[in-house]
């Protein structure tokens, strides 16, 4: 006789988007809801793909309300998060292709140059908007 076919609750689904937030790996997620693995991607394969940025996004906002209400340590964990930008627009098709001209050795180190002295001591030395040219000869 063969098992019946798997229906996941509603308290599985948010098990594993809670599980799958917090970073557990697929076979420790079908270990913990004595699944096969494949059952496990088969019946929850939603919750496996954005339940982790589902959840993680509830954290977040849930530090963010903590921080305005004054909490110092939500605020801190808050903002230990750096921000991940994607582009909005694609390159054209023609831009795609085009890779960087390799620079000469005098050429990078003149670009290298420019804002070197950000945050060294230096930087309040020299006069704003001035920025130091090598010659190249």
């Amino acid at each position: 006789m063969a098992r019946p076919d798997h229906k996941p609750t509603a308290a599985q689904r948010r098990r594993v988007e809670i599980a799958a937030g917090g970073g557990m790996s697929h076979e420790g997620i079908a270990q913990a809801l004595k699944i096969d693995p494949k059952t496990l991607r088969k019946h929850y394969a939603v919750e496996l793909a954005s339940g982790a940025n589902l959840k993680r996004m509830q954290v977040l906002e849930s530090l963010f309300s903590q921080a305005r209400k004054g909490s110092t340590s939500a605020a801190r964990a808050y903002l230990a998060h750096a921000p991940e930008f994607e582009p909005i627009a694609e390159p054209a098709k023609d831009e795609e292709a085009k890779p960087e001209p390799k620079l000469g050795k005098k050429e990078q180190a003149n670009r290298d140059a420019v804002g070197a002295e950000a945050g060294t001591g230096w930087d309040d030395l020299l006069p704003k908007g001035v920025t130091p040219i090598r010659k190249t000869a």
